[in-house]
């Protein structure tokens, strides 16, 4: 997580650098205009698909509920749930005047995965890196709601690229029903074998609040073509868990974990204007999250277990066409 942090740090730099270049040197060709953008509002309906995944971990530390702590290896326990569905996308712009604006936009997925997922178990204090139990489980259901909402202030216009930060709030919410396919040890266990029966065997919902700043361009590449970039980062990620594991003993275990992190998200569109009014844009996302922090387990029939490290990474990539009108 420290490397990642420090290519994002790196890489916002250079971001910053390029772009305050950009503005000297065309500040010292010419007089920075005024500007054209005119106060206006657009709206778009888009499709899409997102791939990728989410992975969650826990191992030591834990904590009993007596307060005894114990110490071991990291992880003993990982469930990587798939990020692969059609999504269904509304996008607002609002112009507000030449130097602000502000967006939202609003995804709900229109399929469930395909992909299983994955859960993996590494039972063996001697042997931490031996495998020995895995399951897999088919997503038998999946809902998803995002919000991305920002406001942009422009401080560098010029008719061939505009330049401008900003601040924003990404919001996302999972929720994962599955039925277990199979499961065994690689490692020869016994005890560990078995098929599914077509029974809910663990339910997942993960909530991200990703609070942002971010920094981008407009670049106007011919008459009614332009191209969109921008880069964010989030220094103070807030991430919310449960996992219902429904078919263990004492009326199955029930797990929630608390996290807090870093996201970065980059953002490329290209728009084209069909018509003064009506536009074409195609765009293509790319988040990456990662959290840490406890998780905190009980049975279902509500004897507490103990807290336990957790750690969670989720890659996001997302590309969707969208058809707007602008007023």
């Amino acid at each position: 997580m420290k490397q990642q942090t420090m290519l994002v740090c790196v890489l916002g730099c250079a971001v910053v650098f390029l772009f305050s270049s950009v503005s000297r040197s065309s500040a010292a060709a010419s007089v920075p205009a005024s500007g054209s953008a005119k106060p206006g509002f657009s709206i778009g309906l888009g499709t899409g698909k997102m791939a990728g995944e989410t992975v969650y971990q826990i191992g030591f530390p834990a904590v009993a509920p007596t307060g005894e702590r114990y110490a071991g290896y990291f992880p003993f326990s990982e469930l990587e749930w798939p990020l692969d569905f059609w999504l269904a996308t509304i996008d607002g712009v609002a112009t507000l005047n030449d130097r602000w604006r502000a967006t939202v936009s609003i995804s709900k997925n229109l399929s469930t995965p395909q992909n299983d997922m994955n859960d993996s178990d590494w039972l063996t204090p001697a042997d931490p890196a031996q495998l020995d139990v895995y399951s897999e489980f088919r997503i038998s259901s999946f809902d998803v709601f995002i919000v991305d909402a920002d406001i942009e202030w422009f401080f560098f216009r010029q008719p061939a690229i505009s330049l401008y930060v900003g601040a924003g709030m990404v919001y996302q919410n999972f929720d994962y029903e599955s039925e277990l396919l199979y499961q065994y040890s690689p490692s020869g266990l016994e005890g560990f074998a078995s098929v599914g029966d077509g029974r809910t065997g663990i339910t997942y919902e993960m909530t991200y609040s990703l609070p942002y700043v971010k920094i981008g361009a407009d670049l106007q590449l011919a008459a009614g073509l332009e191209i969109l970039g921008s880069f964010a980062y989030s220094p103070i990620v807030q991430a919310e868990d449960s996992d219902h594991h429904l078919l263990r003993e004492f009326g199955g275990k029930r797990a929630s974990g608390d996290m807090d992190g870093t996201a970065y998200l980059v953002e490329v569109s290209g728009r084209y204007l069909i018509t003064p009014a009506f536009f074409v844009e195609a765009t293509f996302n790319y988040l990456h999250i990662e959290v840490d922090g406890n998780q905190y387990q009980e049975y279902g029939i509500g004897v507490p277990i103990g807290s336990f490290r957790q750690e969670a990474e989720s890659t996001q990539t997302s590309a969707y066409v969208t058809l707007g009108y602008s007023f």
